[in-house]
This record gives structure tokens, C-alpha cells and sequence, in this order.
């Protein structure tokens, strides 16, 4: 009953209460997201971001093809950043797209179930910590979470009131922000992302509903028709501005697209479950490894589902139910099922299901009496807040910054720099601070361990890094120093974090050297004297 007197006016406007509501939560979010937004490093797609914006704008999209991407989001980056943007300064429209989701999310919120439903199901998206971490982050996650989001503020217009949808565009009360909301929202999804196709399935699932929903069982169906014509006018209007780009797309890729995931680790309970909990049940993730990562509040994700449950719950037999219920779990449903064939489930890839997940458990919270609601909007604030405090100071992306400092600092004329992550050197590259010659200019930086090993034999240090740049199979230590075990025992051996070690081989003698494997087969610089400095960093000396 509550929802229903609650939503017998779905056209009101916001009053100064709500306005007073949306702003807090809308400035808590920005300031969760803005927060320490420099304090990680860039991991390897944030790094390919940074070196995407930087060609010019025909290599640019053709990059963005043949890596599986829609230009978009990085012509729309290359405009708002400055040449030499840093980390913050690319980092920020994510910041931003994710504050602008909370809003989106406490308008629907709010016109379903009333004001208190909107501040919780806000303030749950405004400290998500996974939604927070992807605010944090230069890639196009929360802008494809913002546009779906506006689709679903259309789509649920459109569920609430059927027969305006179904009316003539001409028409006065034909509901034309709830058309295009829905029409321009999934557009721009899906021209940014391909993340966003799952969307267009559930949502055309949701308009088959209310389709049916306008069918008389006898005599005329003049609404359903309308309907049926506006629903056909607005997958024209979806496919001929999408299609094109999917094209593009299918060419550059020859045709192997799901064999181009092959570094998602295979489908398992445990992934599963991290999946899960970090995109709903407001747990912190590791980016490059598929792990949860320990939280200060850990009952809070069963609260959450419990409110979401009670928000499924009190929305039975409701059209906007049946669409929020298709938003969150058409998703991870589907991922599931190609996880069967080739695995797809990731956090990132649900991220968008989130927003309907939290609008239902906003709804869940709205079933509390009024006189308890301001106790319990308080404790939920103080919880979420503690749960995500651990996001700025625990390492979740390799501290790879660290160790181009590192080696900036140390490499020598000569020296051999080798990586046993095959994008390490793009991560050298694009974190190499900014007041330092780059290593590449002293060094040779290679992932190829034989090239490594003949530079060692003609007398180069090596510099052997081993750490990981993005997700998939990783090396332990003591696997990778079994594989540098050729370049003998290393001096010197430089933690950088918890993900990356350094270790220092250094030359062999010189004249052994050439007596045991044959003549130099390319200049290098005499043997260089083993003595370093110690760069300002944790390090660790090994007995030769």
C-alpha cells in the first residue's frame, strides 16, 4: 500500500525536501570520488588510454577497432584532457559520470517509491566501492553506467504509464522524455561500449511487457498497435546509429571476437562470488587479480540483499518491477551463460546492473516505518562510509609507477631492462615520471628472456622485473626466478608493492664471458661496476 500512495502522483515535481536530499548525496559521491583520485597508479587499460588519446584522431579510431572499443569515449577524453593530462586529470569525467549516475538513480528511486527509497538507493551508488574505484578510473564504465541508466529512467516511465507511451508522437500527452530518455540513452551505451548490448536485451524484454500489458483480451487494441509502432520506430532509430559502429568493429577483429577474451580467468564458484559481491554487495576488488579484498563492514552486503529483496518483494505484479528485475539480472544471467563456452564474467562487465540492484534495495528500505527512517539512513550512511574507507589506502592496482622510478633512477648505459609481463614496457613507458630521461634511452627493455640472457653473456646488468599489468595468469617469485635462473644469482632484489619485485643480475666477467660464449655480437659499453646507489625505496640485499 505504501508503494502505491507513494506513487499515485508519478508526475510531481521535486520538492525542496528532495532537492535538499539529492544534493547531499550527489556531493557524497563526488567527494568519494574525487578523493585520493591520484593515489593508484594506472593499471594497463588506464594506460592504453592515455596512450590512445595521444595519436591522432584516424589512428586513434582504428586503434579503438581493432582493440574491440568504440572510439567515443576516448575522442570525447583526447577533447576534455589537456596534452600532458596526469592521472587525476584523466581520471576526473569518470568521477564525474559516476556522480551523475546517483542523481539518475534517486529520480527513479524516488518517482517508484518516495523520497526515502531514493536517498538509500543514492547513497548505496554514491559508496559502492566498486562504483567508487570505477569513478576513479580512466575508462568508459561509469559513462556507459550513466547512459543506461538514463534508458532505465525512460523505460520506467514508460512502464508506469503504458497508454501515453502508446499514443501518437503528435499527440499532447504522448510521453516523449520517456521515449527518448529510453531511445538516447541506449544509443549512447552502445556507441561507447559493447559492454552495453547485454542492455538492449533486457530492455526490449521490459518493452515486450508493456506491449502485452496493452493488449485487450477482446476488441480494440488500438493502444497495443500504438505501442508496437513506437516500440518498432525506436529499434530503427537504435540500430541504424549503432550498427555501423558493430561493423566496424566485426571487421577489425576477423571474426575472432570471444577468442580474443582468453585472459579472463575460467568460470568458477569463487569468481562468481567475487563478481557478485563487489558489483552488489558493496565489496572492494582487486583489479588485476580476481580476489575480494578484505572489508571493515562484512555484514552490510546481507543487508543490502535483504533490502533487495524486500524491494523485489514489495514490487510483484508491478510493470516497473519486471523492469528493474530485467536491468539487474538479465546481465550476469547472460554473461553466465556464455561464461558456459567462453568466459566472460567480470565485475566491471555487471557494473551497469548495479543501479537497478540498489534502486530495489532503496524500495526494500522505503518499507521501514517513517519514524524510523532517519535513524536508519544515518546508520546506512555511517556503515557504507566505513566499508569504503580501506579504497584509498589499500593497493589494488600494481604500483608500476614505483618501479619506473625505480629503474629511471638506477638503469645504466648498457643495462638490460627485462619484463615478464608482455605490456610491462608499456607500463614502464607511460609511468615513467615526468623529470627523468626514459629508461628505454639507457636501456634495452625487453619481455624476450633469450635476448636478455645473450645481453647478459656480453657483459649487460639485468634488470628483471617480475609483475603483473592487467588480469590474467600471473607468475609467483620464486616461478619467475626458476626462469631468470640462467642470469646466475641476483644482487639485489627491490619489492615494489605487493604485485612487482625487481632483481639485479649483474654482468658476468667480461673476458669469462666472451672465452665461454663466443665474441660480442653487438657493441655494448664496458662491464659497469656493481656498486648502486640505494634509490628511496623498500629493498631487500640478497648474498651473492
Amino acid at each position: 500500500m505504501l508503494i502505491e500512495a507513494q506513487t499515485s502522483n508519478r508526475t510531481e515535481q521535486f520538492s525542496a525536501r528532495d532537492f535538499a536530499g539529492l544534493l547531499v548525496v550527489v556531493l557524497i559521491g563526488l567527494a568519494a570520488r574525487l578523493l585520493h583520485i591520484d593515489s593508484q597508479p594506472f593499471w594497463l587499460d588506464e594506460a592504453l588510454t592515455y596512450q590512445r588519446i595521444h595519436l591522432g584522431i584516424d589512428n586513434l579510431i582504428a586503434d579503438s577497432f581493432s582493440n574491440r572499443h568504440m572510439p567515443s569515449y576516448f575522442l570525447m577524453l583526447q577533447a576534455l584532457s589537456p596534452f600532458d593530462a596526469n592521472s587525476a586529470g584523466l581520471r576526473i569525467p569518470s568521477a564525474l559520470f559516476g556522480t551523475a549516475s546517483i542523481a539518475v538513480v534517486f529520480t527513479i528511486a524516488r518517482r517508484i517509491a518516495g523520497r526515502a527509497a531514493a536517498v538509500v538507493a543514492a547513497l548505496l551508488m554514491a559508496l559502492s566501492p566498486l562504483q567508487v574505484q570505477y569513478g576513479q578510473e580512466a575508462r568508459s564504465y561509469t559513462l556507459v553506467t550513466l547512459l543506461i541508466t538514463v534508458a532505465l529512467w525512460g523505460l520506467v516511465r514508460l512502464a508506469q504509464n503504458p497508454r501515453c507511451a502508446a499514443l501518437d508522437f503528435r499527440h499532447p500527452a504522448f510521453d516523449r522524455f520517456g521515449w527518448a530518455a529510453y531511445v538516447i540513452g541506449t544509443i549512447g551505451a552502445l556507441d561507447v561500449l559493447g559492454d552495453a548490448a547485454p542492455w538492449l536485451l533486457a530492455a526490449n524484454l521490459a518493452l515486450y511487457l508493456i506491449w502485452r500489458s496493452l493488449r485487450a483480451p477482446h476488441g480494440n487494441n488500438e493502444a497495443s498497435l500504438g505501442f508496437r509502432r513506437n516500440w518498432l520506430f525506436s529499434a530503427a532509430l537504435i540500430l541504424i546509429f549503432c550498427m555501423p559502429f558493430y561493423g566496424a568493429i566485426l571487421a577489425f577483429s576477423d571474426g575472432q571476437m570471444l577468442q580474443k577474451f582468453d585472459w579472463i580467468p575460467p568460470l568458477s564458484w569463487q569468481n562468481l562470488r567475487v563478481a557478485a559481491k563487489s558489483a552488489y554487495l558493496m565489496r572492494m576488488a582487486a583489479v588485476v587479480r580476481f580476489s575480494i579484498l578484505p572489508t571493515a563492514v562484512p555484514l552490510l552486503g546481507v543487508l543490502v540483499a535483504l533490502l533487495c529483496g524486500i524491494g523485489l518483494y514489495r514490487m510483484r505484479g508491478r510493470l516497473e518491477g519486471r523492469v528493474l528485475l530485467l536491468g539487474f539480472a538479465l546481465l550476469p544471467l547472460l554473461l553466465l551463460a556464455v561464461s558456459l563456452v567462453k568466459s566472460m564474467v567480470l565485475p566491471r562487465y555487471i557494473l551497469w546492473s548495479a543501479a537497478p540492484f540498489f534502486i530495489l534495495a532503496g524500495i526494500g528500505a522505503a518499507a521501514l516505518p517513517r519514524r524510523m527512517q532517519p535513524v536508519a539512513l544515518t546508520a546506512l550512511l555511517l556503515l557504507c562510509t566505513i566499508n569504503l574507507l580501506p579504497v584509498y589506502h589499500t593497493e589494488t592496482k600494481p604500483r608500476w609507477d614505483r618501479a619506473a622510478a625505480t629503474l629511471s633512477a638506477q638503469v645504466r648505459p648498457g643495462d638490460t631492462v627485462f619484463t615478464g609481463d608482455t605490456n610491462a614496457p608499456t607500463m614502464l613507458a607511460v609511468l615513467q615520471p615526468k623529470d627523468q630521461a626514459p629508461i628505454d634511452q639507457s636501456a634495452l627493455v625487453t619481455s624476450k628472456l633469450d635476448v636478455a640472457l645473450a645481453r647478459w653473456k656480453q657483459g649487460s646488468r639485468v634488470w628483471a622485473i617480475n609483475g603483473r599489468s592487467a588480469m590474467g595468469p600471473g607468475t609467483t617469485l620464486d616461478a619467475f626466478k626458476s626462469r631468470v635462473a640462467a642470469l646466475g644469482t641476483p644482487t639485489l632484489e627491490i619489492p615494489e608493492g605487493k604485485e612487482i619485485t625487481i632483481l639485479l643480475f649483474d654482468a658476468p666477467d667480461t673476458a669469462e664471458s666472451i672465452s665461454a660464449h663466443g665474441d660480442a655480437t653487438w657493441p655494448l659499453t664496458p662491464p659497469i661496476a656493481t656498486a648502486i646507489e640505494s634509490p628511496p625505496v623498500s629493498r631487500r640485499r640478497i648474498a651473492p
